[in-house]
């Protein structure tokens, strides 16, 4: 059978006096404790879908870390998957007004050791028991973007460089927006291609975060060498990062990142505008996930 629902929610928690602590929600009308999660909209990613149900079930912007197993279990005789997250909020501010008492009306931070208690459903605890058996819950993510669609080569023959996104790849530029602002903000750094530039341009704007331009990585004037000294420095920044280039060069980028970090992972080719999340703690990868 094929899941027919899809839902995203996040397993959110900060650090207590004692330990971690996870926010469990109540539900009135089913009058249950459970993780904050919710159904898709006609044509939502499920990044911005996690985003969007825990701030409007809690009140707190999340900050998506590493992904958790998937939950499958029947919904009214039909298949519902549901994709849960590590989630922390972004400030110790809730915005109380975005939660609809209707459909939450409390919640509570309960220590780890006391939330298979409070949970209400089975179905729930194998996403409990994943989150507490993390060696590593606190992560660090590098992200390696693939630029989106762009004009036309035979229109730009002798500028390649300078070779804009078409509307098509503008729109997964906004896109991006919304998706890559799910991680930690960190450092961006991309080719000096007009449309490896562009891609990250909504993004960096939202944020607030400045784009470094890497020649290095520039198709034409890319150097391998040079390339793999500066994924050296921004690994061992140990910072929050992103990274966006061509398709060959973003790929040989991925390959070494994932050997410098201790695994190889089978990811990509990367199609255009798609991108792929290493989540690393103390220097080592640790969990991947790709988004196309």
């Amino acid at each position: 059978m094929q899941p027919e629902i899809f839902a995203a929610g996040a397993v959110l928690w900060r650090q207590g006096e004692e330990g971690p602590e996870l926010a469990l929600i109540h539900r009135p009308k089913y009058g249950d404790w459970t993780f904050p999660k919710g159904k898709l909209k006609r044509g939502e990613h499920l990044l911005a879908a996690a985003q969007r149900e825990v701030f409007e079930e809690t009140g707190i912007r999340p900050v998506l870390g590493r992904p958790l197993s998937p939950s499958f279990y029947d919904k009214e005789g039909r298949l519902k998957r549901v994709d849960y997250w590590c989630a922390t909020p972004a400030s110790d501010d809730a915005v109380d007004e975005a939660v609809d008492p209707r459909e939450v009306d409390d919640l509570e931070w309960v220590p780890l050791a006391s939330v298979s208690d409070r949970l209400t459903y089975e179905r729930d605890q194998p996403v409990l028991e994943e989150f507490t058996g993390l060696t590593a819950r606190e992560t660090v993510p590098l992200i390696f973007v693939r630029h989106a669609v762009a004009m036309s080569k035979a229109d730009w023959f002798d500028q390649d460089e300078l070779r804009p996104l078409n509307q098509r790849g503008r729109e997964r530029a906004q896109q991006l927006e919304v998706l890559l602002s799910a991680y930690p903000a960190g450092q961006a750094f991309s080719a000096t291609s007009a449309r490896c530039l562009e891609t990250l341009l909504p993004y960096c704007a939202a944020e607030g975060v400045a784009v470094t331009g890497l020649p290095e990585f520039t198709l034409g004037t890319s150097k391998p060498a040079e390339a793999t000294a500066r994924l050296e420095e921004i690994i061992a920044s140990g910072k929050p990062a992103i990274v966006c280039g061509h398709g060959e060069t973003i790929d040989e980028a991925i390959t070494f990142a994932s050997g410098r970090l201790g695994t190889s992972v089978p990811v990509g080719p990367l199609e255009k505008g798609s991108f792929v999340v290493f989540h690393t703690a103390a220097g080592r990868l640790v969990d991947t996930e790709q988004h196309d």
